[in-house]
């Protein structure tokens, strides 16, 4: 079986090194679990300049060679290798025209590559290893798929100096905005009891899945709750999502369990969250019995941190809109070590993980620009 990590096609090149730099990071298609050769990949492209590289697993850290006793302060350039399953329509990557304008179409262009690309070529950039910071670039793999494989807890358990990173930037889609800080996730299985019978002869039983149907009918009209933080607006949202249950199609269920859903805004603990979201999961229930409520899933958010002298110096020369991060993302990891990150990229964050995901190519310059401008400014 041909592995999905490799080559589709060759790139055509274009003649714009940045473009090309994307493009050949498009044709390393590198579903989550299967990173090992664009790792192979992009540690050979850092290693051909002279750069030092450190592989974790199938992530990589590189810097430019030099006194690691550079005084200036350290900006970490940070960017997931991996992506969802291609589908028919981005498997080839490839330039295309639509509505008279070139675009890039191919798996994880939006999510992240093209963010991916932008800051690789910053951290090559002359210019930028001029400036007044010194760069570190972070390629880690496992970021789509379950939060116990994202191998950047390894990388940042791994690399104690990246704790102390003046500033992280996380090229997930932002259609070019400085999106701030990160919501918190929390997923929860809830149980409803039930009788099992055969279906021939329900009354024998009691169905776990009619039971929790006015239950499921009150989400409907559930409001959005906002939360302002630094001037930016969180919409929190608890949703159910799946339903389970794991008998045939001719019993009636004893059981029927439901993952709900809980992004909450950066302003409570992760105990406070989940004080919240089961007092709502069971403010919902009548039945006699009580609900099994277990909380399979915990991603911590990240404040804004809109005050940070780093992330307001970013802000201040990328002369663009900032926004929340209406997401869960990997500055959450970095807050945790206590550095300050923020998320940039210029793709569109409505193509991620769409099937013939794409960007225009006229907003990728512009966002490598705005970069540059940040890491060189004094």
């Amino acid at each position: 079986m041909e592995s999905l990590s490799a080559p589709v096609t060759e790139w055509s090149s274009t003649g714009d090194d940045l473009i090309d730099l994307i493009g050949e990071l498009l044709i390393r298609p590198c579903v989550t679990g299967d990173e090992g050769l664009i790792a192979d990949w992009i540690a050979q492209w850092a290693a051909s300049r002279g750069d030092m590289v450190m592989r974790v697993g199938h992530s990589l850290v590189m810097s430019p060679p030099g006194d690691l006793d550079d005084p200036r302060p350290v900006v970490a350039l940070v960017g997931h290798t991996d992506v969802v399953p291609p589908t028919e329509h981005d498997r080839l990557a490839r330039l295309e025209e639509r509505d008279g304008q070139p675009v890039i179409v191919g798996r994880g262009v939006s999510d992240m590559k093209a963010g991916l690309g932008v800051l690789m070529q910053a951290f090559i950039d002359e210019d930028c290893r001029n400036g007044p910071y010194r760069m570190v670039l972070v390629a880690y793999a496992g970021e789509e798929g379950p939060a116990e494989a994202n191998e950047l807890a390894q990388v940042l358990n791994a690399v104690p100096g990246l704790a102390d990173t003046a500033l992280a930037i996380i090229g997930e889609p932002t259609d070019g905005q400085v999106q701030l800080g990160c919501m918190g996730a929390l997923h929860a299985l809830v149980t409803f009891p039930g009788v099992q019978a055969h279906s021939a002869r329900p009354w024998q039983g009691h169905n776990a899945l009619t039971h929790a149907g006015e239950w499921l009918a009150k989400w409907k009209d559930v409001d959005l709750v906002e939360v302002t933080i630094d001037g930016l607006t969180w919409k929190e949202v608890m949703t159910p999502t799946q339903a389970y249950t794991d008998n045939a199609r001719n019993i009636v269920p004893g059981s029927f369990v439901v993952n709900v859903n809980y992004r909450f805004a950066p302003d409570k603990t992760i105990e406070e969250a989940e004080a919240q979201f089961i007092e709502r999961i069971n403010a919902f229930w009548t039945g006699d019995e009580p609900l099994s409520v277990a909380i399979v899933d915990r991603a911590l958010p990240c404040p804004p941190r809109r005050n940070n002298a780093m992330v307001s110096a970013l802000i201040d020369a990328f002369g663009v809109d900032v926004a929340p991060k209406q997401a869960w993302t990997d500055v959450a990891r970095f807050n945790a070590i206590g550095v300050p990150a923020l998320n940039f990229s210029p793709a569109p964050g409505d193509q991620a993980h769409q099937a013939g995901e794409w960007m225009p190519v006229a907003d990728i310059r512009p966002g490598f620009d705005q970069l540059k401008a940040f890491l060189t400014h004094t």
